[in-house]
């Protein structure tokens, strides 16, 4: 499933128009743009599009054969409805050739001439503005009506074009209905992308059911009669009843919900209880009623059995059945991990779409973006997404470890190389990571002579331990990551040039918090994944407290805001989060940001004075309105709700509160807290 689905709602003045959203005449203009400025084409050009020999056409066609199968029946039933107004109908992949075709053999000349075949290449770096590639890049339907493509022999084309998504959410195909003559009413093409839009959803999900014949899969819908013709939404379960994959239809259906479904018992998303599913498969084609538990809405559901002879085995029907353990690994993995840290947000977006290119080609890959921007997170989804997702992923920061333990944690050491080491040795992080990925965490922070140390094994594929003679061969993707700006380092002789040259063939830049276009909807999705973690259900957020979240500019980024909604839940009790419940650092960075009053604080510990003895914090209106011994005791229990919310972590917990580490021990010390990491130590 693709994460970057949007909505009307998401978009306000001002803001930019992510992919699959903007109106076709915004999308177009952009891909003009492109055409001429970045491609340096010639609309003039003349000549048919680039046909593939068939040596080549058969190397795009064999990784397409499954759909080509099962999207055959449909071409050929979309063909039977526009073959009389003069349609031909293509499939084409992701890199924009054509692997299928159906035509009107009486005007293959014509056909043939106008790049309308098979093999013919449809790329916006070789035609321009064209629909197969608008609706590759963009990721959405779109037409491009005759004058509206970029070169002059396409502007009698009328093209209407829809792409088709693998199961994991990458683009795999497109479906495209075009003609050499059409009415020159760009509105006259509206009925045929419908069309062309149906029959692409129905190959889209023959495809996801192909894939998952091995599993139970429900088909969703609203109408009862519906169910077994029309696209609907499709869940894929596995045997202990968690959701391993949904669908187009459903995932626009979920919305920013989506992504929590994955990995996740399939009665968290539905009404329904997986025995219920169990009992339906004895029955196939019985509708069951249900509702999508996120909008109460209600909707039916037929159960579509595993194929025979696949490996997996469904339980067999129980009076009772017991909650599943959700599986150890995350079966949303690769691509769909990479969209769901995207959102909506354009420049992420754009990350993604660059990440999945150079995925596997042996590129190092430079991130940067501010502290807890999400570095680390996006370094592991490309790990998850490429072919070395089963091998291991190991993380080091370069800030956090002593200069002078940083050479062994990283290229290991040999038994008694220094006083100290280990009586066995150790292999080091380079040789952990051996036919994975090893993340190097502020890169910046490496000593010169370390870095020498490190372009010898980029260059030469090897690790020698300290103390040992022998080299060790090594293969890792690299994927480093910094927020300090690497090319002034160099020019200050902080940072070695050739080095810089060989982590940066690919940089990718992640924007803060206070910059993504969809900071509505990513806090959306961290409260509802925090409120089921920490409470089991949704917990609602005021109008208020949403505002004050907005406003904030998080320094911290999405590490901070997931701590803050974290604390937030925990202090609200599990009832609606008001603005009291937020940490006072918000509240007090907004209010002296916008001139606005922070609102009364529930929490009523004293902050801890300064040296001088010149601050202290008023006390709050439930200490002032309560007895010493009802006060003391619902501040023990907010403390200790700021702790369980940070996972026992001292400082986030002070933060949260707005005291300081110290009055946080002392409290603890007076009210017999302690940390379950410390009991029984």
């Amino acid at each position: 499933m693709v994460w970057n689905a949007t909505s009307p709602g998401a978009l306000s003045s001002g803001t930019p128009i992510p992919p699959g959203f903007a109106p076709d005449g915004e999308v177009i203009e952009r891909s003009r743009q492109r055409s001429s400025e970045l491609y340096r084409l010639d609309p003039a050009r003349s000549g048919s599009p680039r046909v593939l020999t068939s040596t080549a056409l058969k190397e795009h066609q064999q990784p397409m054969e499954r759909l080509m199968g099962v999207a055959r029946s449909g071409m050929e039933a979309l063909f039977s409805q526009v073959r009389d107004a003069g349609y031909v109908v293509l499939l084409a992949d992701a890199h924009g050739v054509v692997v299928d075709f159906i035509s009107n053999p009486t005007i293959d000349r014509e056909l043939r001439h106008a790049g309308l075949w098979l093999g013919s290449c449809w790329t916006e770096d070789n035609e321009g503005t064209c629909a197969v590639a608008l609706a590759n890049l963009e990721k959405r339907a779109i037409t491009v009506h005759q004058s509206e493509h970029f070169r002059m022999p396409n502007k009698k084309l009328t093209c209407s074009a829809v792409p088709i998504f693998a199961p994991d959410g990458t683009p795999l195909a497109v479906l495209d209905a075009s003609a050499l003559e059409s009415p020159d009413d760009r509105r006259s093409q509206h009925l045929v992308l419908q069309m062309v839009k149906s029959f692409a959803r129905m190959a889209e999900d023959a495809n996801f059911l192909n894939a998952f014949e091995g599993h139970c899969v429900l088909r969703l819908g609203r109408r009862r009669d519906l169910l077994e013709v029309a696209p609907g939404g499709l869940a894929a379960l596995d045997e202990t009843g968690h959701v391993v994959a949904i669908n187009q239809t459903l995932l626009h259906e979920l919305g920013h919900m989506a992504y929590l479904a994955i990995g996740r018992p399939m009665d968290e998303l539905l009404d329904l209880r997986f025995e219920q599913v169990l009992s339906a498969m004895q029955h196939p084609g019985d509708p069951l009623s249900t509702r999508l538990l996120h909008t109460g809405e209600r909707c039916y559901a037929i159960v579509r059995a595993p194929r025979r002879g696949t490996t997996r085995t469904f339980p067999a029907p129980a009076r009772s059945a017991g909650a599943a353990a959700r599986p150890g690994h995350d079966p949303a993995g690769g691509a769909q991990a990479l969209y769901r840290l995207a959102g909506e947000d354009t420049t992420m977006l754009a990350n993604v779409q660059h990440a999945m290119r150079v995925l596997d080609k042996g590129l190092a890959v430079l991130l940067r973006g501010e502290s807890g921007s999400g570095k680390e997170a996006f370094a592991k989804a490309m790990h998850e997404a490429s072919a070395r997702g089963n091998q291991p992923f190991v993380a080091i920061n370069c800030a956090a470890i002593p200069e002078t333990l940083i050479e062994s944690e990283l290229f290991g050491y040999k038994d008694g190389a220094f006083t100290g080491a280990r009586s066995k040795g150790a292999r080091g992080k380079v040789l952990q990571a051996h036919g994975g990925t090893l993340f190097l965490d502020e890169i910046g922070d490496m000593p010169l002579a370390l870095q020498t140390r490190l372009l010898r094994v980029l260059a030469e594929g090897e690790v020698t331990p300290l103390g040992a003679e022998q080299a060790v061969p090594v293969d890792v993707q690299l994927v480093c990551a910094t927020h300090r700006n690497l090319r002034e380092m160099v020019d200050r002789g902080e940072f070695r040039l050739d080095l810089y040259y060989r982590l940066n063939s690919v940089t990718l830049t992640l924007p803060p918090l206070r910059e993504r276009t969809d900071r509505v909807q990513l806090m959306q999705s961290l409260l509802a994944e925090a409120s089921l973690q920490i409470h089991g259900r949704q917990v609602p957020i005021s109008a208020e407290a949403s505002d004050w979240l907005l406003r904030y500019d998080w320094p911290g980024n999405i590490r901070q805001l997931r701590n803050a909604l974290r604390a937030a839940l925990a202090l609200s009790g599990g009832t609606l989060i008001e603005p009291e419940h937020l940490p006072a650092e918000i509240l007090e960075g907004v209010g002296t940001n916008s001139g606005l009053l922070p609102p009364p604080r529930l929490l009523s510990i004293h902050r801890e004075e300064s040296t001088d003895g010149a601050r202290a914090s008023p006390v709050s209106a439930v200490q002032a309105t309560s007895s010493g011994a009802q006060a003391h005791h619902g501040e023990r229990d907010r403390l200790l709700a700021a702790l369980q919310a940070c996972h026992w972590n001292v400082t986030e917990a002070a933060q949260t509160l707005g005291i300081c580490r110290a009055t946080v021990y002392r409290y603890m010390q007076k009210w017999n807290i302690v940390s379950p990491n410390r009991r029984g130590a």
